[in-house]
């Protein structure tokens, strides 16, 4: 048995720089992931009569049909000194077994008068190990990240809607980590200043928090003293997030790495963190240095790895509290291999980051999750719903989808380049041959508004010669296959409003692509404006037989959807498609981006579980960056229809008039009176169609 579980308390430790599949398969035949678990915390009860929690049998817990005493004890728990990311085997047995049965790792060691006041940080199903029901024991493995603090275990009945606390494992069953104060979580971000990244990581107390590096393994010839801050209950806007769902995050540290400019393109950098004062440092990790802007690494293109909604997955058989996207284990995996073999020089995570939604423990396992990755290559990322909305909050939609947290966690745990700030979290950036444009779907977008006037100054300023290919995420959609409807933060309410809003800043300023998440699926939309179709791509085939959808210098922004990192897919796309949505896929996985040279680019979505290439995708353009888009005489001509006869899909008169040249104004004059009498197909599976009213000029 000992020899068992060190087998597996070592698999653990390395299993995050491996590539392991995990299964998760619904009736459809689709991977799923567990949706949210959360619960009425004022639900909680405790049938312990005993104050101290003794190992002993539960008393006073009846059986209402025969009033016999019945028992439910945690028999053992071992190890119970384990490192970060150790795993520890919870045995337990009861003579009332039931489906209903759970149980809970508390950090730190709780009492029951506490049970309602604070969450778990994991939990795990008495029965997933079949023995359970059938002859009243188990076990379960916990893998746990170092939380700081003591973790204590306890046996509850009744499901998570009514939970019963029925017993706990004795004090002298808490597991502890080796060392509370160990330097863990590194990620490495961008300041906005091209010249100095900073590198981030947590840990419980610090007196001398120090980076070190260098240009060689174990040689470290730049010392940095780092900064501290920390994340206080206060600045938390509600529940769960300042209440049952609060758990302290620890020390953040940060330390700039100055003199980026001044390496060799894509230098690999070695690094270690922690603490000066009692010498106490992480094990060396390496980070490849992103390409600065307009430069190339020597032996391939500039590669970005792009995904959205990614949440926390494990391989072990319990859940963070609460838990949303168990297949993201998968997609951290790959594609850390990938950073770790130097092929990825930036990552770009589009919103929606780990689902802590008010419960902050979860940060702490996610942040160990994408460690091999953040602290590998650079972490960018956009806020989501889950990370912003709330109430009362700057958020432009006022729902509760953040759990109380309202931006602060993430915005801190991983800040953006400036000029992001919490409240503000719009950003650019420069990787190679890369704009790099990040918006916030979460705030004000709106024509004038400070976001809108600032992505204006953004894109008009960018230097094509430099940086040919802009790419543009939200978090939220602009072109969305679903069905979802109605309310104003609906995919398709969200959808028109960006359309109207911002997509004439990205026609006019020539933006190639952008990715979105929130809905749950991979979508591959064609270059469309305004809902008509500019360029659909055409499908061609390689020497080895690979589908490639090419689009050749194509006069609008092409769309793509990536969001499913982890989270459960949302299946609600229409039929037949919208004429601009080329393809709709539900797998895990995540896409990469390169850059070829000036005008040549190259999308390739990955499946995370099998590592298998299943979309390709071409852009190709022009390199006269004076030369504005043109629109083909057709999508034209179907914008003269839309306006003339109030429906449709086609383009808006306005934008003709206002963008295009004399010439091609004249042409859709001529032919509105033939196009008047032609029926523009619905485009938003809505059954009537809609068009922008607004005027492109900015």
């Amino acid at each position: 048995m000992i020899v068992f579980l060190v087998c597996i308390c070592c698999y653990f430790n390395v299993v995050r720089g491996l590539h392991h599949s995990v299964d998760i398969t619904g009736s459809n035949g689709f991977q799923l992931a567990n949706e949210f678990q959360l619960i009425n915390f004022t639900n909680m009860k405790s049938a312990i009569t005993k104050k101290d929690f003794a190992r002993t049998v539960s008393k006073n817990i009846k059986s209402s049909s025969s009033e016999r005493s019945i028992f439910y004890e945690i028999t053992s728990v071992y190890p119970r000194w384990i490192k970060n990311d150790g795993v520890v085997n919870v045995t337990f047995r009861s003579d009332n077994a039931s489906n209903g049965d759970w149980i809970g790792a508390y950090s730190p060691p709780i009492n029951a008068s506490q049970i309602s006041s604070t969450s778990p940080v994991k939990y795990g199903w008495c029965d997933e190990v079949s023995t359970y029901l059938a002859d009243g024991y188990g076990y379960l493995l916990f893998n746990l990240t170092n939380l700081r603090a003591d973790v204590a275990f306890y046996y509850f009945k009744g499901g998570l809607n009514y939970p019963i606390l029925v017993n706990s494992s004795a004090s002298q069953f808490n597991v502890s980590f080796r060392n509370n104060n160990e330097p863990l979580r590194p990620r490495i971000v961008a300041t906005g200043d091209p010249d100095v990244l900073e590198l981030l990581w947590s840990s419980a107390t610090s007196q001398q928090p120090t980076l070190k590096w260098g240009l060689s393994p174990g040689v470290y010839s730049t010392v940095v003293a780092a900064q501290t801050s920390h994340i206080n209950r206060s600045s938390i806007c509600g529940a769960p997030g300042n209440s049952y769902g609060w758990r302290d995050l620890g020390l953040l540290h940060s330390a700039r790495i100055e003199g980026m400019s001044s390496l060799p393109v894509s230098a690999r950098i070695y690094y270690v963190f922690g603490d000066a004062a009692d010498g106490l440092f992480s094990p060396e990790t390496v980070f490849l240095s992103p390409p600065p802007a307009g430069s190339q690494p020597a032996t391939r293109p500039t590669t970005l790895a792009l995904y959205c909604d990614l949440g926390r997955g494990s391989l072990d058989m319990t859940y963070t509290w609460n838990e949303y996207g168990r297949p993201s284990i998968n997609t951290t995996m790959a594609l850390g291999q990938r950073v770790q073999g130097g092929q990825v020089d930036a990552v770009f995570h589009g919103g929606d980051i780990s689902y802590a939604t008010g419960y902050l423990a979860v940060w702490d396992f996610f942040l160990d999750q994408i460690a091999p990755i953040a602290g590998g290559a650079l972490y960018l990322t956009t806020v989501g719903n889950h990370e912003s909305d709330w109430p009362g909050s700057p958020s432009y939609y006022t729902g509760t989808d953040s759990g109380g947290e309202c931006g602060v966690a993430a915005t801190l745990l991983l800040p953006m380049p400036q000029p992001a700030t919490t409240n503000q979290p719009w950003w650019s950036y420069e990787v190679g041959l890369f704009h790099l444009v990040g918006m916030s779907t979460e705030h004000n977008f709106t024509r004038g508004s400070p976001q809108w006037l600032w992505l204006q100054r953004d894109l008009a300023a960018v230097n094509r010669s430099r940086t040919p290919w802009v790419l543009l995420n939200g978090h939220r959609a602009m072109y969305i296959n679903s069905d979802y409807g109605g309310s104003a933060s609906s995919d398709i309410a969200v959808m028109d409003l960006l359309i109207q809003q911002v997509e004439p800043l990205l026609w006019r300023y020539r933006v190639n692509l952008a990715f979105y998440g929130h809905n749950h699926a991979v979508q591959r939309q064609a270059a469309v404006l305004n809902k008509t179709v500019v360029q659909a791509s055409v499908p061609e085939l390689d020497g080895q037989g690979v589908v490639t959808h090419m689009h050749r210098d194509p006069q609008a922004t092409v769309h793509m959807v990536v969001g499913t990192g982890g989270a459960a897919f949302t299946v609600n796309y229409v039929t037949p498609y919208p004429a601009w949505s080329e393809m709709v896929m539900y797998e895990y996985g995540y896409a990469l981006v390169s850059s070829v040279n000036e005008s040549y680019l190259e999308w390739s979505w990955f499946s995370s579980g099998s590592g298998a290439l299943l979309d390709r995708m071409v852009i190709t353009q022009s390199t006269n960056w004076s030369q504005p888009w043109v629109l083909p005489s057709e999508a034209t001509a179907a914008s003269s229809s839309s306006s003339s006869s109030g429906g449709g899909s086609g383009l808006d008169a306005q934008w003709v008039a206002l963008l295009a040249c004399g010439g091609a104004a004249l042409a859709v004059c001529v032919g509105a009176a033939w196009l008047r009498r032609r029926r523009v197909r619905p485009s938003d599976g809505s059954g009537e169609a809609s068009f922008a009213t607004q005027s492109p000029l900015v």
